[in-house]
């Protein structure tokens, strides 16, 4: 691990038009390269509208798609293209009847060499995800690219500590989050659980985040970049516009950092946790 890594995260408003929506977030991947991004975070399904909030709405099953679908097409296209890293989430189409997942996807110079399905799903009034997917069974696990090790967790697993750690374990220098958040009580408590995997884990968090409106939901924004002492590097400027936020992450003090100051995965005693 050496050097810095210039990561950027994409604030979108997805339409019902998935063709509009992949061909805006050309342009913005376009200028994310010619700025020298090399590793990108999508938000939560950001080629089409988000879970209705009435459960099991068959209509909404028409955005599903294979994991070599349009939206994973951009992300390859773009990936190898600029030679950047990019996390794409889709609303995958498994191929078995009834069996649709919330997968994020993550490319590599162009090629797919990991994919997590969403493992911890809500049921509430604003958010019944599991009336739609189907929950992953695998744990997240880190892709290496450009010198530093990234894991992805998705939208309501940054409630669960356990994932973020599991990525810290693994060596993760980052973690990304594609989100979908709109209620007041996620908004209250948003930042704070972000800041928070960055200080336990001592890695840098990034969140993607939608905006608009939805039906009854307003997606509110408030996607960043924080560095391991929680502090805010870059974050979106919650103008109701399509947005990209970029920062420069230091490797190598992330290294120094996890040695001399804060050794929390070192100093941990897992025979004491049960």
């Amino acid at each position: 691990m050496s050097g810095t890594l210039r990561a950027a995260t994409l604030q979108l408003a997805p339409t019902p038009d998935r063709d509009a929506n992949l061909a805006e977030v050309s342009q913005l991947l376009d200028t994310a390269g010619r700025d020298g991004v090399e590793f990108l975070l999508l938000p939560e399904l950001f080629s089409v509208p988000f879970v209705p909030p009435v459960p099991g709405t068959p209509d909404y099953l028409i955005n599903a798609e294979p994991l070599d679908g349009p939206s994973n097409a951009l992300a390859a296209e773009k990936s190898r293209e600029h030679g950047m890293t990019i996390v794409s989430s889709i609303f995958e189409d498994s191929g078995t009847p009834g069996v649709y997942f919330n997968t994020a996807s993550t490319y590599v110079a162009g090629e797919r060499v990991l994919e997590y399905r969403k493992s911890h799903l809500p049921l509430s009034n604003n958010f019944p995800e599991k009336y739609y997917f189907t929950p992953g069974n695998e744990s997240p696990t880190v892709v290496e690219t450009h010198g530093t090790k990234v894991g992805t967790i998705i939208c309501y697993e940054r409630h669960f500590p356990e994932l973020a750690r599991t990525v810290a374990i693994q060596g993760a220098t980052v973690l990304a989050i594609p989100i979908a958040a709109a209620t007041a009580y996620s908004r209250s408590i948003f930042e704070i659980e972000l800041r928070a995997h960055a200080v336990f884990n001592c890695m840098y968090v990034m969140s993607s985040n939608r905006i608009g409106q939805e039906g009854t939901k307003a997606y509110f924004g408030g996607s960043a970049i924080y560095d391991p002492n929680g502090a805010t590097m870059a974050q979106a400027e919650d103008s109701g516009a399509n947005e990209i936020v970029v920062a420069d992450l230091d490797l190598e003090l992330l290294a120094a950092k996890r040695v001399a100051e804060r050794p929390f995965l070192r100093d941990r005693r897992t025979e004491l946790y049960r």
